[in-house]
This record gives C-alpha cells, structure tokens and sequence, in this order.
C-alpha cells in the first residue's frame, strides 16, 4: 500500500490534459486548481522546496531516504535540506529573507512559531487533497497538535522519540543474577539493581541509572511549571515520591551519582541498567568495542503501567510564507509515506503510522538490532505531551539542580521541593522583566 494525498497524483497529472479547456484557476504557488468537480491538481513544474532542520531528533540518513523516494514519486521536486549552522539557523535565514517552505522540528518547539508568525494551518490543503490522517497513530497526531487552539494542522509526524531501559548483559552473567524483563516497575528493578552493584576484580560496578529525574516524573503528568500561570508547581506529594524513589537508587551502597552515566553504560561497561531514549547508534559503536546489550520495556509505576514519559514527535509543517505550499504537502506526503516509513523504521526509528508492520520491522535493516528484545519498546506508550510553559526548560534545570543537592544530602527533599519553587517563581520573574 503506498500512501497519497486523495487521488494518485500521476493520476491528477492526466487528468489536468483531460481537462483542458475546462475553466481553471492559479493559485499562489503557480498550481492549476481543477475545476471540474473540484479535483485538483499539482503543477509539475520544477520546484526547489527548502526545508529547515530546528532542534530535531531528524538525522541525515533519513532525510536521504526521503529525497530518494521524492525523486521518484515527485522528480519535478527538488528538496533543499539545510542544517542550523553559522548563518543558517532558522531566525539567520528569517531575517535574510530567505524563510523556508516547510520546517522539521519537534512537537514542544511549533509553539514557538507562532511568535514568529510562521504557523500555517495545514487543514484545508489535507482536505483538498483528501490526505489520509488515518494512518497515523492517534495519540501521536494528538501529540503533534499540541499548538493547536482550534483543533489547527500546524505539524504533521514524521518520527517519535521513545524511552527504554537498556543492560549489560555481560553484569548480569558475571553476577549470575537474572536479566530484566518487560513489564517491570520501577520498585522492581531498584531490587533488580542492588544484586549487581557490587565491586569485582577492584571494578564497582554500578546497577542502575535512571537517566533523569524529568524523565521519571514525566509519565505521572506532573509538570514543574503550570502553563497557564507560568507558577511553580513542584512543592507536592507526588513529585516529593518522584524525587524520594529516584534517590533510593543512588543509594543504593556502590551505586552513587556519577557525572557520566552515559559513558559508565557505553563505555565503560561498568553500569548494568540505563534508562534513556533512542540510543541505537551509539549502542551500535559499543557493541563493537565489547558492549553486549539489550534492552526492555522502560519501568512503570503501578498507578500508570505500560507508560513512559514525554516522546518527543519530530515533525514537519510548512510555514505561512511559503510559496509553494501543496509541493510542500508533497514532501510531507512523501515522508509519510509507506515506503519512507518502512525503509525508516528497518534502520531503528519509530513511526507515527499505527500499521503494526512498521513496528515488526523495527531494527531489521541493522545487524546491530538483530536478536534483540525491540519489541519490548512497543509494549509501553508515552504519556499525552503537555502544554508547556515557554520557562518549562529552565524550571526543569532549576528541578535537576535541587534533586542533585537532595541526593548528596546537603538538604532534605521537602527542603530541596520548597527551594525549587522558590527558585522557578523567582526565575519566571526575572525572565519577564529582561
């Protein structure tokens, strides 16, 4: 099955000498509208459609998938990829009068385009086109929208981000202790963990990282700044049990924070459990240099099983100023596609389409992925994506600093709560008054 918008677009090009001398429109972007029972179509003229990558988990290879697959669906496309760098990020081209059609970032970042006035409501080309969304995963559409005030299509998925929890298989034969499973909470893999921090062979070896404190208390809901009064709202029961949880870990005798946890897991081979994102390629690397890994569902709490925290959806719209806006939708639907998605996921990336076969190729294309427990990555879904504070990154840092000072035990945790409101009202002050 190959994805289109409405009718096959090769098909839309005959039409368009089928009807000629039928009454016919231009639209701002040169494209002849078809009159004739509203069937549209697309000039074939050539066009270059440059796109902007903005702070997104989007990575070479797969934007070379997508210009592939354009060239043969779209040869009258041309897709101009631009990479932030010295005099080309985003705001650099922006004021060189040089915005781009369409931008590939994340769902929490559309937001942010809004004060530059780059929001375009994709609804009505999607209907004229007949652009089928049920392809996508709801939850994930949802997470896409989450800019939206009215319903709007400002940004549609291309690749979600997910959390896991990864080991070391080669700790827990040394220790003769049992591996992880799918399916466990966090209390059980805490258990888990103390049986393989131990120190061996003047090595200690560490159990468990849990990656982030943010992380822990995202499938809770719990944000540290409301987004409507821009207060804070971390001094509660339910982050005080995040921030108590979190720290039983690191004390977990020979378990301390270390600075590096990363390469402790990756490098070292000293970290037995490590909970993080999409980590494929650096896994990858260390598998070469000895790592024997693999990897499971990420752990739950019992009050909300099968649930990890924010995925961050990589997406791509088209900016209000484009002049080419359906050539823009064609990129879109070219990246969307089946054979993008498919090709995409056999390399390791999740997709937005609820298809169970692009999960089942999940890693296919990757002798790296080969005999390992991908599958378990499915069997957990993200929590909703919040409506965030536009201060939500730096109430997040003030949060970080204070479970850090509450794990070395220079303050206790409703002592580290209390200064972490304190610190994020304070903070949002200050911003407002720059």
């Amino acid at each position: 099955m190959k994805n289109r918008i409405g009718i096959p677009l090769s098909f839309m090009l005959i039409a368009s000498v089928l009807l000629a001398g039928c009454g016919k429109g231009e639209n701002e972007a040169g494209s002849k509208i078809g009159e004739d029972k509203g069937v549209p179509t697309i000039s074939d003229a050539p066009v270059k459609i440059r796109a902007a990558l903005d702070n997104a988990g989007v990575d070479d290879e797969f934007i070379e998938i997508v210009q592939e697959v354009l060239k043969k669906k779209h040869p009258n496309i041309t897709l101009d990829y631009i990479k932030p760098g010295k005099g080309t990020t985003l705001k650099e081209q922006i004021a060189a009068g040089e915005t781009p059609d369409i931008i590939i970032s994340y769902n929490g970042n559309v937001a942010s385009y809004n004060e530059l006035d780059l929001l375009y409501d994709m609804t009505p080309l999607i209907k004229r086109y007949d652009y089928n969304l049920n392809r996508f995963e709801p939850y994930i559409l949802e997470d896409a929208k989450i800019a939206s005030t009215k319903d709007e299509i400002f940004a549609l998925p291309i690749i979600v981000s997910y959390h896991a929890l990864y080991y070391n298989k080669d700790i827990f034969d040394k220790f003769g202790t049992p591996y992880p499973t799918d399916g466990m909470s966090w209390q059980q893999v805490i258990d888990l963990a103390k049986k393989v921090t131990r120190t061996d062979g003047g090595t200690q070896y560490r159990g468990l990282d849990p990656g982030s404190i943010i992380w822990a208390s995202q499938p809770l809901g719990i944000p540290a700044i409301d987004y409507k009064t821009d207060k804070a709202t971390i001094n509660t029961d339910t982050w005080k049990k995040v921030f108590e949880l979190m720290k039983s870990i690191y004390a977990i005798p020979g378990n301390e924070n270390k600075s590096d946890p990363r390469k402790g897991f990756l490098t070292d081979k000293t970290v037995a459990m490590y909970g993080n994102l999409n980590i494929i390629s650096d896994l990858e690397i260390a598998a070469k240099d000895g790592l024997n890994w693999d990897v499971v569902q990420y752990p739950s709490y019992p009050e909300k099983p099968n649930t990890y925290g924010n995925a961050s959806v990589n997406v791509m719209l088209i900016t209000k100023t484009s002049k080419y806006k359906e050539q823009a939708l064609q990129v879109i639907e070219t990246a969307t596609s089946d054979e993008v998605q498919l090709a995409s996921a056999k390399q390791g990336r999740v997709t937005p389409l609820k298809d169970p076969q692009f999960k089942l190729a999940f890693g296919a294309g990757r002798d790296a992925l080969k005999g390992k427990n991908v599958q378990g990555i499915f069997k957990s879904r993200p929590v909703k994506y919040p409506i965030a504070s536009k201060y939500r990154s730096k109430a997040e840092a003030i949060v970080g600093t204070k479970f850090n000072q509450y794990v070395a035990g220079t303050v206790d945790v409703n002592t580290a709560l209390a200064q972490a409101e304190e610190e994020i009202n304070k903070m949002v002050e200050a911003e407002r008054g720059k």
